[in-house]
């Protein structure tokens, strides 16, 4: 299929923006490595969820002690769970997928648990971040 121009770049710009979703998640949250956000955030990063801090030093914050302190794992080249759906429209990233948790009530067993992560890109960084969910217990990292 033959694109415009325009068309061709507003392809391709929807690309780069997913690949820095998926980056993100895979140098941050599966390496759990704060040191990793500034190559992803911006300083002024904008959180519109209350579990959440504000600005890139509050997600580093947050990945910090997520990670309990442990050294970042290595990064793989695929994101540990893969996500149902990325989709991309100009500077907007939408992210979904199922992160099963360790059910409390039956030792063994796990509960599906469904995320839907939302950000705006501004100048090659995530500038902002929606999360389908407001309130939240810190989720149990695989290994």
């Amino acid at each position: 299929m033959n694109h415009t121009p325009d068309a061709q770049a507003r392809i391709e710009r929807a690309q780069k923006n997913k690949q820095l979703v998926i980056d993100l998640y895979r140098h941050v949250f599966d390496a759990l490595n704060p040191a990793a956000v500034k190559d992803f955030v911006r300083e002024d990063y904008l959180q519109h969820c209350r579990h959440m801090p504000q600005g890139r030093a509050g997600l580093e914050q947050f990945v910090a002690r997520v990670a309990g302190g442990r050294p970042p794992l290595p990064v793989q080249p695929d994101m540990l769970n893969k996500p149902a759906f990325i989709v991309a429209e100009d500077d907007i990233v939408a992210i979904g997928g199922a992160l099963p948790q360790p059910d409390p009530d039956r030792p063994g067993e796990f509960y599906d648990y469904f995320i839907v992560d939302t950000f705006r890109v501004k100048d090659g960084l995530l500038a902002e971040h929606w999360s389908s969910i407001n309130k939240i217990a810190p989720p149990k990292h695989p290994g």
